[in-house]
C-alpha cells in the first residue's frame, strides 16, 4: 500500500503529459510480472514525455471484455486509455502478432496484448529479456498506435514493426525507446485526447529514468 500512495504522489510531481491507463489482467499474471510490465511500459513512455498513472481494472468489468467501434457511435469521452492482457484466439490468421490497437473505440479496450504469444517469444529467446519486460514493451508499442491513431511503424525504436535479437538486447539494457518523432506525436496526442485524472487504484507510475550496466546479465552484454 505504501508503494501505491507514493506512486500517486510522484505522478503529481512529474513533468510532461500525464495519461491514465486502466489495465485489465484477464490472464491473472503473478504480481511480480505485472509490476515488471507496468514498470517497463511506464518507463518507456516517461522517457517519451508521457507519465502514466496505471489503474487496475476489475476482471469482471465489461469494459475489459468489450471493443465497440461503430461508425457514428458516440465518441469516447472516458478520459483514459483501456489496455488488457488476453490469451490469443486459436487459429487466428495473425497469430504471429503480439497484440493490436483500436484507437477510436467508444467502449471497451483500446489496446490488447496477447500474453501467450509474448510468452512464446520469451521462451524462444531463452528467457532474455524477462517476460515482464517483453510484455511491457509490447504494451508500450500498442499504446503508441492507440494514442497516435496510426498503424505506421518506424524503421527503429519501439515502434519498429519487427523485433529480433538486437531489439531484445536494447530492451534488456533499458535502451529500447520511442524515437524523438514518435515521442513528440505521443505527447501531442495525450494533450489533445486525454484529460489528466487521478482516481482509481494505482498500480505504478512515474518510474525512474536511470540506466544500468547489464554486463552481468547472462546472454546480453556490452550495455554501456
Amino acid at each position: 500500500m505504501k508503494r501505491l500512495t507514493l506512486g500517486l504522489l510522484f505522478a503529481v510531481l512529474c513533468d510532461g503529459e500525464t495519461l491514465r491507463i486502466r489495465l485489465y489482467d484477464l490472464v491473472h499474471m503473478s504480481a511480480g510480472t505485472l509490476d515488471h510490465l507496468t514498470d517497463t511500459a511506464g518507463r518507456v513512455l516517461a522517457e517519451a514525455g508521457v507519465n502514466v498513472i496505471w489503474e487496475k481494472g476489475a476482471a469482471t468489468s465489461p469494459e475489459g471484455h468489450l471493443t465497440v467501434w461503430t461508425p457514428g457511435h458516440t465518441p469516447d469521452t472516458r478520459g483514459y486509455l483501456v489496455a488488457r492482457l488476453l490469451i490469443g484466439p486459436p487459429g487466428d490468421f495473425s497469430e504471429n502478432e503480439l497484440g493490436y490497437a483500436l484507437p477510436f473505440v467508444s467502449e471497451g479496450a483500446h489496446v490488447t496484448v496477447y500474453y501467450d504469444r509474448v510468452e512464446k517469444v520469451f521462451f524462444a529467446t531463452k528467457g532474455m529479456p524477462s517476460i515482464g519486460s517483453m510484455l511491457g514493451a509490447a504494451m508500450a508499442h500498442e499504446i503508441g498506435h492507440a494514442l497516435t491513431g496510426s498503424a505506421d511503424h518506424s524503421p527503429e525504436g519501439i515502434m519498429k514493426g519487427n523485433w529480433g535479437v538486437a531489439e531484445f538486447r536494447l530492451l534488456s539494457c533499458k535502451r529500447f525507446h520511442f524515437t524523438a518523432e514518435n515521442a513528440a506525436a505521443l505527447r501531442a496526442a495525450v494533450a489533445e485526447r486525454f484529460a489528466t485524472g487521478r482516481t482509481g487504484t494505482v498500480l505504478a507510475t512515474c518510474p525512474s529514468l536511470e540506466r544500468f550496466n547489464s554486463a552481468s546479465i547472462k546472454g546480453f552484454r556490452n550495455c554501456n
